[in-house]
């Protein structure tokens, strides 16, 4: 007996869906996570113990010296990559609060909603701050925010989700993810600076025994790593200068001029917070974590971390204007 139309297209449909494999990416994840860590262990060892560490017990007071300060020095870079790649992992990248919507009421959603599913009406999808609502999660999404396929849930100002992190890039933790970028960088670029002298002894084969290995692999990797990372290093700091995120960077149509553009400093100053003390540090106030919430939802309630429609005035741009009959 031959099986009906429906259930064969189901079963195809099934097979085609390639977000089911969403599930193995994030265990694929976590094993990149120990990756990333076992490689700055790797980089660590063969730079300060392997290296610099027997340079302490020289009757060379300057080798002395000058090994401490490289010890220090490094140490205090591969903590901060560790810090800030931990940070990226482990903070919620920013979610959608229940109920929300960009609308004076309730009423007022549901009259909008039941706009958008009309064909006669046209809004421009060229603009972010159009009105757009989430048909997976079926909640309003705010400006900029995304739906994440892997996470299941829609990301405010969402840029990517990264595998390396195992996790979303987006509002609350893009500052901690530059961070990570900029000193796994630095370090590798010290690391290739630090081992040049045993790398030069290793060809010319006056660097024996088992460390050798080692240190010639790690010289190897820290110079891939510093090309690689510095390349994507200045692109993300081309996204930060105009305001823009990955995702919205590979959108075929963007408005122009872009309307979040607001000049390098504030475009800075909105990633990064005004406080200079805290732009190499990879977390935030309380008081900048509601500043970049207001950002993408409007008011936030001081009490509570729950936010809902009554707390939520209308933003700046409203969705209406973007509605129009088409004649």
């Amino acid at each position: 007996m031959s099986q009906p139309c429906g259930t064969t297209l189901t079963s195809t449909n099934k097979w085609l869906n390639i977000f089911q494999y969403c599930r193995f990416l994030r265990i694929l994840g976590h094993v990149m996570v120990l990756l990333v860590l076992a490689l700055v262990g790797f980089i660590y060892t063969a730079v300060v113990p392997l290296t610099f560490g027997p340079r302490l017990i020289s009757k060379n007071i300057f080798v002395i010296l000058a090994s401490v300060i490289v010890i220090i020095v490094f140490s205090v870079v591969t903590a901060m990559c560790v810090w800030s790649y931990l940070a990226t992992v482990m903070l919620d990248p920013g979610r959608v609060p229940p109920d929300w919507h960009p609308f004076p009421d309730e009423q007022h959603a549901r009259a909008e909603l039941e706009r958008l599913s009309y064909t006669t009406y046209y809004y421009d999808r060229r603009d972010p701050r159009r009105p757009r609502f989430c048909k997976r999660c079926q909640v309003w999404k705010p400006e900029r925010a995304h739906h994440c396929s892997v996470t299941g849930r829609c990301v405010l100002k969402m840029d990517h989700w990264c595998i390396w992190v195992v996790n979303c890039v987006g509002l609350l933790n893009y500052k901690a993810f530059l961070l990570f970028i900029f000193y796994a960088m630095l370090g590798c670029a010290l690391a290739l600076l630090l081992l040049l002298e045993s790398m030069i002894d290793f060809f010319n084969n006056k660097l024996k025994g088992p460390s050798a290995p080692l240190i010639f692999v790690v010289s190897i990797f820290s110079f891939a790593f510093t090309l690689s990372l510095a390349g994507f290093l200045a692109m993300h700091l081309q996204l930060l200068a105009a305001n823009c995120t990955t995702i919205e960077m590979y959108e075929k149509d963007r408005l122009h001029p872009w309307p979040y553009n607001k000049g390098f400093r504030r475009n800075f100053e909105e990633v990064f917070g005004r406080n200079k003390l805290r732009w190499l540090l990879p977390l935030y106030t309380e008081v900048e974590k509601r500043q970049l919430l207001e950002s993408c939802l409007g008011k936030v309630p001081q009490a509570t971390g729950q936010w809902g429609p009554t707390a939520l005035p209308m933003l700046s741009h409203p969705a209406t204007p973007f509605l129009s009959t088409v004649v």
